[in-house]
């Protein structure tokens, strides 16, 4: 008698499987730079999906959330005197690319930072995080 998987593993190997081909449609081939909290950041989004030009947002990563297709960066900015936290999906279909201006942003590029989530710099000065 040959041993079957039960129902609940075989349906979560096939969720699995329905998950991964979802995101690498999803990707469509894009690589995105690898960055980690503290770095500063430049997002290229369209405002639209017929849009010509895109919205530039740029930021201190703050946080990342890695969930594959669901995967987001959280970064604050400040514009116009004004702090803005913004939370971006990093493989939505409208953003165009991202790119890295500066590893390490926080300690001006010499020490890397030694925390996965730096929402204490919401507390801080905002000349502090201001890309």
């Amino acid at each position: 008698p040959a041993k079957h998987k039960t129902p609940r593993r075989r349906a979560s190997s096939l969720l699995d499987t329905l998950k991964k081909e979802t995101f690498d449609k999803l990707k469509n081939g894009r690589q995105w730079p690898d960055f980690r909290s503290g770095d500063a950041i430049e997002v290229k989004r369209l405002p639209y999906t017929t849009a010509l030009e895109p919205d530039v947002l740029k930021g201190v990563v703050i946080a990342r959330t890695n969930r594959g297709a669901d995967s987001s960066v959280t970064m604050i900015n400040v514009e116009f005197g004004t702090p803005i936290v913004r939370q971006v999906n990093i493989y939505n279909p409208l953003i165009a690319d991202v790119k890295v201006l500066e590893k390490a942003f926080i300690h001006d590029g010499k020490k890397r930072v030694r925390r996965s989530k730096l929402y204490y710099l919401l507390d801080r000065d905002p000349q502090e995080y201001a890309v």
